[in-house]
């Protein structure tokens, strides 16, 4: 089945392909915190997502998933769409090519042009963004192989470039290695276009470092594609599997996109993952040095601040 000169083996679960309108293309990988997986996976099942192919690979990591049911598979990508609207929006190539443009004014349209978008790319009551349909990517493993990364996205950008995706937008963790109730969201983008859309959307504009894997070359490979490309980053401790993270880029780009889905059930996990750090802080802080009396002692009070600091001046952190 896999081999060095074939390491890539994509399965459509359709012999036809759907017909899209101008997708977006938004991807989650399992990663630190499970941020982006928990997201991209939430989207596909309120969303009812419609499988489109699944994509295997030696590049993977060398196991199998269990399912809820009992049975097991061999781990892949998979890929999914959704249909929003019968109405077709008018093409165009690329949204963030004309924000330079925009402003907050209106503009004349030439013939075959875009109507003028509001300068929130996500405004809530973008009529263009409702109707746009979209492509979800999720992934059970990332590729270990060195390299690999870059053969495997290659794969899947020639699946989806065949779509004509507009946009695509990667979720992934910003790791603070603390713990924090109210998580933020980081982003970059592959233009300064986009990147000025942060501010509408409470997003955080990082300015150095690396992404690093899938949700990073994605949105590099992408641009030399001639796609523009955003990240989302969570903000996480990276001890738990973090719903409230998974929560809150789930809120930032469902707001960019004008996506509804209902949030009750990733509320109740982000709640769970709350609860858990909770008590995790409780045993940590229990363990740091207790006397006698079960008192902390100062030095454990000092212990527990470095363990937990509750005012980081910097926001330095790690990306996955």
């Amino acid at each position: 089945m896999f081999s060095y000169s074939n390491p890539v083996k994509i399965v459509y679960s359709k012999e036809k392909s759907p017909s899209l309108n101008n997708p977006s293309l938004i991807c989650g990988f399992p990663g630190t915190g499970f941020v982006g997986k928990v997201a991209i996976d939430y989207l596909i099942k309120q969303l009812s997502a419609v499988h489109l192919a699944d994509i295997f690979s030696c590049f993977y990591s060398p196991q199998i998933t269990i399912n809820q049911d009992g049975t097991s598979e061999i781990v892949k990508n998979s890929i999914y769409y959704v249909k929003r609207e019968s109405k077709k929006p008018k093409s165009r190539k690329n949204i963030s090519r004309n924000y330079e443009t925009m402003k907050n004014t209106e503009q004349k349209v030439d013939n075959g042009d875009v109507p003028p978008v509001n300068k929130n790319i996500a405004n809530d009551n973008d009529s263009y963004l409702s109707q746009m349909d979209l492509i979800l990517l999720t992934g059970d493993s990332q590729p270990i192989v060195p390299g690999s990364e870059y053969v495997l996205t290659e794969k899947i950008l020639d699946v989806v470039t065949k779509f004509n995706i507009s946009n695509i937008y990667s979720l992934a963790a910003y790791v603070t290695g603390t713990f924090t109730k109210s998580p933020r969201v980081f982003g970059t983008a592959t233009n300064t276009s986009l990147v000025k859309t942060f501010r509408n959307h409470n997003v955080s504009s990082l300015d150095t470092g690396n992404i690093t894997g899938m949700n990073g070359i994605i949105i590099g490979l992408g641009k030399m594609h001639g796609m523009d490309g955003l990240c989302l980053l969570g903000e996480t401790s990276g001890y738990v599997i973090d719903a409230n993270a998974s929560k809150k880029i789930l809120e930032t780009i469902t707001h960019m996109l004008s996506i509804t889905v209902n949030m009750d059930e990733i509320n109740k996990r982000a709640k769970d993952t709350e609860l858990l750090i909770k008590n995790l802080e409780q045993q940590m802080m229990t363990k740091a040095n207790q006397n006698s009396s079960g008192m902390l002692t100062e030095g454990g009070q000092d212990e527990v601040q470095q363990i937990f600091p509750q005012d980081r001046k910097s926001n330095m952190g790690y990306i996955s």
